[in-house]
This record gives structure tokens, sequence and C-alpha cells, in this order.
């Protein structure tokens, strides 16, 4: 009986955050899948292009403190080949690049986030590159925590802006801060 409360208490303690804030240095990893609406710029039979993206990102260099935090990203996109439209389908292509990224505690559980960055973009099938800048806003769920990790249930909206076309993302993640100075840990 004293094992299974044991047992109990320990899978408790994982599953929902604890009080204590985590605070310093940290690196990160976000994965999130998207709905892609691209919407041109110029005449086309197609009014906006639906694709699939996603996303992962890998934090470099992140500090949080009590309340906020922030972190530079490398990040990867991948959107894939519109839904079809007659005969046509857009091309898909795959992106990387450098985002800054900040975030504001609201509540011991959630909290809103910015994110800027730049890219380079390869369309798929084709030899061709552009340049596009991003946009991100959005709501992190806190779902797990203790002294040397977080792990965040995301809302990622987005603005990417290309030349030809704007669009707009809405999705769902996760993210995975890691404390590898937290304390008790190495110094």
């Amino acid at each position: 009986m004293r094992r299974h409360c044991l047992t109990i208490l320990l899978l408790t303690l994982t599953v929902f955050p604890l009080s204590a804030q985590t605070t310093g240095y940290y690196y990160s990893a976000t994965a999130s899948a998207s709905e892609y609406l691209g919407i041109p710029h110029f005449d086309d039979e197609i009014p906006a292009r639906s694709s699939f993206a996603a996303l992962a990102s890998v934090g470099l260099l992140g500090y949080q403190r009590e309340r906020w935090d922030g972190s530079l990203e490398l990040q990867f996109l991948s959107v894939s080949q519109s839904l079809p439209f007659g005969l046509y389908r857009s091309r898909g292509f795959n992106s990387l690049g450098f985002a800054i990224r900040s975030r504001f505690t609201l509540t011991d559980a959630f909290s809103l986030y910015g994110q800027m960055g730049t890219e380079i973009n390869f369309y798929h099938k084709i030899e061709e590159a552009f340049a596009s800048f991003s946009l991100q806003v959005g709501g992190q769920l806190l779902l797990l925590q203790n002294p040397t990790y977080q792990l965040f249930l995301t809302f990622p909206v987005s603005l990417h802006l290309r030349k030809e076309i704007t669009a707009i993302q809405m999705g769902v993640g996760l993210r995975y801060h890691l404390f590898p100075y937290h304390r008790g840990g190495p110094q």
C-alpha cells in the first residue's frame, strides 16, 4: 500500500506543474504543425493557397527569469504543396532561418510569447531561393515542470511575409526547455 501511495505521489508531481519557478540559462526545442494559408499579391485564379506546414526549432541561447524569458532560435520550416485547384498545385518549400523569441508569464501555467525572424527559402522541385520575414505570437500552457526542464503546449499564429505571398499560419505544438545549470546541478 505504501509503495502505491509513493508511486501515485511521484506520478502526480511529474504530471502537474510544480509551483517553484525555473530560472537561468536554458536550451530549447520546439515542434509544431500548422495550416499554411498563402494569399498572393498578384491577380491569380486561386485567391488563396492552403498547405500543411511543420516547424522545428532549436533555442541556441535562452535566459529565463521568473516572469519573462528570451532566446535566439535556429528554425526549420517545411511547407507542403498546396491542395489541388483543378490541375494546379503551388510548389512547396523549405525554410532555414533565425528568430528572436520573448515570452511573458501571466499565471503559473499560462504565458504569451512573440517571435520575429528572417529566413532563406528553397522551393521543392526547382532550384530557386527567396528571402522572407516572419512574425509569430501565441500562447503557451505549462504541462510539466521540475528544476531541470519545462514542457509547454503552444498555440502559434504566424505571419510569413514573402515577395509574392503573405501567409497566415495557425497551429499547435510542443516546446521543451532544458536548464543545464539548475540549482544543485553542474556549475
